[in-house]
């Protein structure tokens, strides 16, 4: 048999036809890695297209992330956010303020005299009270004296030539609450309310704007019957109309802290100024 296949080949090999090799398939570890290189592949897309996403969403990576806004709805110069006063259903003995802020302090001033007039210059009919540095009827809160930090008091003492410069909390929508300025009224009825602006630099007078409450009580406390702001950098030396407010017997102002004293050269030491402030109130 050994000798007849010899043969065989012999002959294949005389003829010049050799018979092909025989194939066989390749083993199953080549198969495999084509496959497992793109698997490889397609997973390592994936990892960079999470990458990609959570850096472009403001995730953890290049630290550029938004910065939270505050929920707080107050606007420098608008009226204090609605939230935080009543209704009317729930304040209804008091009158709806005709708001300085609402023009941030544009609203033409009832006189332009640089002076409170005296209390027996009151409209007809009307009680005229004045309160205020040299006036009485005025308190500062939290006051403290740090040269021109703090708080500075300006003039010879007098009503209507006297004023203090309170400093600002830095922050134009958070008040120091420890710190505020307060008039006091005893009144019954409906009183137009005018703040008199005096006249001073950034550092005397600077509210932009000057933010105050209005308290139907003897006092500050509890939520305000209403707000309103002034832009005192625009109306130094004037009178500025507040708006008309029910007062049961006392009438208080407060002013706020909040303001901004500082730019991106430093600070400015920027003070809110407290004068004269006129109650003119009929029953």
């Amino acid at each position: 048999m050994e000798a007849a296949r010899a043969r065989g080949r012999e002959r294949w090999a005389a003829a010049g036809d050799l018979p092909m090799p025989e194939e066989k398939p390749p083993s199953r570890q080549f198969k495999l890695k084509p496959r497992v290189a793109v698997i490889a592949a397609a997973a390592a897309l994936l990892v960079l297209a999470g990458i990609v996403a959570v850096t472009s969403s403001g995730g953890s990576g290049d630290g550029n992330t938004d910065i939270a806004q505050p929920s707080h709805s107050y606007v420098p110069g608008l009226i204090t956010p609605p939230e935080a006063l009543p209704d009317e259903s729930s304040s209804a003995n008091s009158m709806n303020p005709t708001l300085a802020s609402s023009a941030l302090g544009l609203i033409p001033p009832t006189t332009t005299q640089p002076a409170p007039p005296p209390a027996d210059r009151a409209p007809s009919g009307a009680k005229s009270l004045t309160t205020g540095p040299g006036c009485g009827g005025y308190t500062n809160v939290g006051s403290y004296r740090d040269g021109r930090k703090g708080w500075v008091d300006h003039g010879d003492g007098k009503c209507g030539s006297t004023f203090v410069s309170i400093p600002m909390s830095g922050d134009a929508r958070r008040d120091d609450s420890s710190a505020y300025g307060q008039w006091t009224f005893a009144a019954t009825g409906s009183c137009d309310v005018s703040v008199f602006i005096p006249n001073g630099n950034l550092e005397e007078v600077g509210g932009n704007p000057t933010v105050y409450y209005v308290f139907d009580r003897n006092g500050v406390g509890g939520i305000p019957m209403a707000s309103f702001a002034i832009k005192q950098v625009e109306k130094r030396g004037q009178w500025v109309s507040a708006g008309k407010f029910k007062a049961s017997g006392n009438l208080t102002v407060q002013l706020l802290t909040r303001g901004q004293d500082w730019n991106n050269s430093g600070p400015t030491y920027a003070h809110h100024a407290a004068s004269a402030i006129k109650a003119d109130c009929t029953v």
